[in-house]
């Protein structure tokens, strides 16, 4: 299974692709960052954004997409925005018929580091060391991507065990 993971931001959109072989081992398919300038006008942002995700989906063929659940912000103003990123995000992912699953940061954090109160560079770390990259992913928002799609791809074969079991 193939999992492309999005880090929706307003200045940079975090993506990668990971992919769970036969042999239940993870591996990274690609990684980085849509770079958005605040100069350019939001609309112009979003197109850019929904491009760069359509290509890369078509790149990568990813079996599904997964991206961070909402978060509650101070700044409403930032969080419209960011609801703004993640709809065309999710807009992407089904134009290209693909579901899309989303999750809790505490939750991308658990599966990632086993505690979902773990700081930003335990989740780095462990995305590294996870897909046995020599480095930590660059941007941070490329690891937080990677984490999201790591976290996809453990939730799910979780629930094929489990079914596995039920029968």
């Amino acid at each position: 299974m193939r999992v492309l993971g999005i880090d929706c931001g307003t200045e940079c959109t975090g993506y990668g692709v990971v992919e769970l072989g036969s042999n239940d081992v993870l591996a990274s398919i690609g990684y980085g960052g849509i770079r958005l300038s605040r100069q350019v006008p939001l609309p112009e942002r979003l197109a850019t954004i929904f491009d760069k995700l359509s290509t890369l989906i078509r790149q990568h063929r990813p079996d599904r997409v997964a991206i961070e659940d909402v978060f509650y912000a101070v700044n409403v103003k930032s969080a419209l925005k960011l609801g703004q990123v993640r709809g065309v995000a999710m807009l992407a992912a089904s134009s290209n018929q693909l579901s899309v699953t989303e999750y809790a940061p505490l939750t991308i954090k658990s599966a990632v580091v086993g505690y979902g109160k773990a700081e930003k560079v335990q989740v780095q770390l462990m995305v590294a060391r996870l897909l046995h990259l020599p480095q930590i992913p660059q941007p941070a928002d490329a690891a937080d991507a990677l984490a999201i799609a790591i976290c996809d791809l453990h939730t799910a074969a979780t629930i094929t065990r489990q079914q596995a079991v039920a029968r």
